[in-house]
């Protein structure tokens, strides 16, 4: 499972058990903001037969300071498990990108450019952060909790527990017809990012040419319609959550006065008293609450598989082998049988020998899209080919 976590989101093995560790600890949070609503169920239920005398005073006290400690003692825990964890974590994580990115081929740089790689080492890497701190954890935990509080409801009513838990499985299966929904939306969305800061990457590195030939004003109604267009898609992603969200918490609320219906027929007929009509009432108020935080961070929820891709495509690319250090025999430069190609599709150099004798200048004379950049630059990065061999 921690191997598969590392995979899906991105962590090194020690942010993959502190995401585990978070998420249980946001379980047993939910769990103890239970512990007061079962306080208050023996103090209702003593008032009913008459009344709080003696010893019965001095337990509730002890009750209440109990659940204080309790709550503080497992809400710090859940602080270090989640915010200061993801923190360590997002340090660990940037370190490893730009260590990666320094062994990955050059072939990789090819397929992007500085906007882009730029996106994937800050904001990507800020995203995360946010996610794994605020809101992967407590979803996951709402979940977890609200599944195993639901269980325990059926051995106080059966009939009680039915009403107020048909409404779980409706708000889950909008929950997850809406991921396909909001993937798509958010794969636009950083689309239209991407696109806006390649603009604006494009409009800093040639803002010299553009005012030589007086094209600023046509280059900025381009830009202006991109930043528009991140507007555009970032209402959209958000509209269509909240379509979502909506309903499901509505469908939750919906939980609530079934449970207040079925409670008043069946205490109408005596089936149940007031304390069990009571005391349920309360539980899927409380059951229900982290749940509703949770759905409110759906796309956050589901925008961070979008980041998660952009990083495990550097994380997971090959590296180049080798040895770390070069003890040169001589200066030159040896090209022997080399190839090379950006992509699959693309061969840019095929069978290139020549050598670059040490105190000489060595000319590269060919057309444009011959290759002679690729050279220089796999001059530099010698190791970077997929055919033939380059020594010094």
């Amino acid at each position: 499972m921690i191997e598969k976590l590392q995979h899906r989101y991105a962590l090194s093995e020690r942010g993959a058990k502190d995401l585990v560790q978070g998420v249980i600890a946001c379980t047993v949070q939910n769990i103890a903001f239970m512990f007061p609503v079962s306080l208050l169920y023996f103090f209702v239920g003593d008032l009913l037969d008459g009344g709080i005398h003696g010893s019965r005073i001095a337990f509730y006290v002890v009750g209440a300071l109990f659940c204080l400690a309790l709550i503080y003692g497992i809400t710090y825990w859940q602080y270090n498990t989640t915010f200061l964890a993801t923190y360590v974590e997002t340090g660990t994580r940037r370190i490893t990108l730009a260590e990666k990115l320094r062994k990955i081929p050059l072939s990789f740089f090819g397929k992007k450019d500085l906007a882009d790689l730029t996106s994937t080492i800050m904001a990507d890497c800020t995203a995360l952060e946010t996610a794994f701190s605020h809101f992967i954890p407590p979803f996951a935990g709402s979940l977890i909790s609200t599944v195993l509080i639901a269980v325990s409801l059926f051995f106080f009513d059966w009939r009680m527990a039915a009403a107020s838990l048909w409404v779980l499985p409706v708000a889950y299966a909008i929950v997850g017809l809406s991921a396909k929904v909001q993937q798509k939306l958010s794969d636009k969305s950083m689309d239209a990012k991407m696109a806006c800061a390649d603009g604006i990457q494009e409009c800093i590195e040639s803002v010299q040419d553009l005012k030589a030939n007086n094209a600023e004003a046509d280059y900025l109604v381009g830009l202006y319609d991109k930043i528009d267009a991140v507007e555009h898609q970032a209402v959209k992603c958000e509209f269509g959550t909240a379509v979502f969200v909506t309903s499901a918490n509505m469908i939750l609320k919906l939980g609530i006065a079934t449970v207040a219906l079925t409670g008043g027929v069946l205490l109408v007929k005596g089936e149940i008293d007031i304390l069990t009509f009571f005391v349920f009432l309360l539980l899927v108020s409380r059951m229900y609450d982290p749940l509703q935080v949770a759905l409110q961070n759906l796309a956050a929820i589901i925008s961070t598989s979008v980041q998660c891709d952009r990083l495990d495509e550097i994380l997971s690319h090959e590296i180049q082998t080798g040895a770390d250090t070069m003890d040169p025999k001589g200066y030159d430069i040896v090209f022997s049988h080399v190839g090379f190609s950006y992509d699959s599709q693309d061969t840019v150099l095929r069978d290139v020998t020549f050598t670059a004798k040490q105190g000489e200048v060595t000319a590269l004379i060919g057309p444009s899209g011959g290759g002679k950049t690729t050279v220089s630059r796999l001059a530099s990065r010698f190791w970077d080919i997929e055919k033939g061999k380059i020594t010094v």
